[in-house]
C-alpha cells in the first residue's frame, strides 16, 4: 500500500503528499476553476503531464478467457501513470471496510484541510486495525514478539505464495492452455496455477509455494491455494499464516482492458478468527518491464 511501500528511488507519495486535498476533492466534485493547479498540489502534475499512448489488453467475448497477459502495476510503481482515478491514488492493499473510510474520508468537506500525508496515514492506521481485529490470540501473541530482523527474506530466501501474490511491485500474466503463470519482481517467486481441472493432491506437503489450481467464470480467473507452509504473508501489515492456511484469489479484468482487480480471500483458523478479504487495483503497464535484482541489492548485503 502506498503508506507502506518500501524505499525505491522514484516509488514513494512524496509527490503526492506535497500539497492539501481540499483542491483535488473539489475538483472531482466539478468544481472546475482552478483545478489543474489544485491537482498539482496532490502531486496529479505529473501524472496528468505524462503523453502518449499507453496499449491496453484486446477485448474478449465473455465466453472466452480474460485477456491477462501483460505486466500489471499498483500505485507504488507506476503513481505517475495518468490512468489512475483520485481514489484509487489513496488505495492500498485494504480490507472492505478500509475502502469504505477511504471514500468516507475523500468525501467529507471535514477532510479539506488534510494534508495527503494525514489521510494516507489515517487509511494506514485504519487497515492495520481492521486486519488485527481478525488476529486469533495465537496470531496476536505471534505478531507482537516477531523481530522484522528475522524476515527471511534478508537471508535471500524469496517469497512465498502470499507473501508474492500481495507483494505491491509489478507482476506478470502469462496465459497457457493449462496453466497460469504470475511473475513477480526481485524476492517474489513466480506461481503456476493448474486450470487443466485437475484438483489438489489428496497428499500434499505444505511448501512455500503450496499448490493453485483455477478456473475462468467471465471476465475473472478465480484461483484456489492450499499447502502454503507457515511464514510471512505480509510484513507491512504484520500478517503471518499457519500451514493449515487456504486462500481464493479472483482477478477481475475492467470491460476497457485496463485494470485488474484482486480480491484475495484468506482462511486460516489458526492466525484469523474470521476470512480475511484484502482488495487491490492494478493498472496494465506493458510498458513496464519487471526487475530482477539481485537479493543483494535488496537486503542491503551489497
Amino acid at each position: 500500500m502506498p503508506l507502506l511501500v518500501q524505499e525505491r528511488p522514484a516509488r514513494t507519495l512524496i509527490r503526492i503528499a506535497q500539497g492539501t486535498i481540499p483542491t483535488a476533492l473539489s475538483a472531482r466534485r466539478g468544481i472546475a476553476a482552478g483545478m489543474g493547479r489544485r491537482l498539482l498540489l496532490c502531486g496529479l502534475a505529473a501524472a496528468l503531464a505524462i503523453s502518449g499512448v499507453f496499449g491496453l489488453p484486446a477485448a474478449n467475448a465473455q465466453d472466452r478467457a480474460p485477456a491477462l497477459a501483460g505486466v500489471w502495476s499498483t500505485t507504488v510503481t507506476a503513481l505517475e501513470h495518468p490512468g489512475w482515478t483520485l481514489e484509487e491514488l489513496f488505495q492500498c492493499t485494504c480490507t472492505p471496510e478500509t475502502y469504505e473510510r477511504i471514500a468516507e474520508l475523500l468525501n467529507d468537506p471535514a477532510s479539506d484541510e488534510l494534508s495527503a500525508t494525514e489521510i494516507l496515514r489515517e487509511i494506514g492506521a485504519h487497515n492495520r486495525q481492521s486486519i488485527a481485529e481478525r488476529f486469533t490470540e495465537a496470531a496476536r501473541d505471534y505478531a507482537a514478539a516477531f523481530d522484522h530482523r528475522d524476515d527471511p527474506a534478508i537471508q535471500c530466501e524469496p517469497f512465498g505464495a502470499f507473501r508474492s501474490l500481495l507483494h505491491a511491485d509489478p507482476i506478470e500474466f502469462e496465459q497457457q492452455a493449462d496453466r497460469v503463470i504470475i511473475r513477480g519482481e526481485d524476492m517474489a517467486s513466480d506461481r503456476t496455477i493448474f486450470i487443466d481441472g485437475r484438483d489438489h493432491p489428496a497428499e500434499l506437503q505444505p511448501s512455500p509455494m503450496g499448490h493453485s489450481i483455477g478456473r475462468y467464470e467471465g471476465s475473472t480467473l478465480v484461483v484456489e491455494t492450499v499447502g502454503v507452509s507457515a511464514a510471512i504473508a505480509e510484513d507491512s501489515l504484520n500478517i503471518h499464516n499457519s500451514d493449515a492456511a487456504t486462500s481464493v484469489e479472483r482477478y477481475t479484468v475492467s470491460e476497457d482492458g485496463s485494470r485488474l482487480h484482486m480480491t484475495f480471500t484468506l482462511e486460516d483458523p489458526v492466525m484469523f478468527r474470521e476470512p480475511l478479504t484484502l482488495r487491490s487495483t492494478r493498472l496494465f503497464t506493458p510498458e513496464v518491464p519487471l526487475q530482477d535484482l539481485p537479493c543483494e541489492a535488496i537486503s542491503g548485503q551489497l
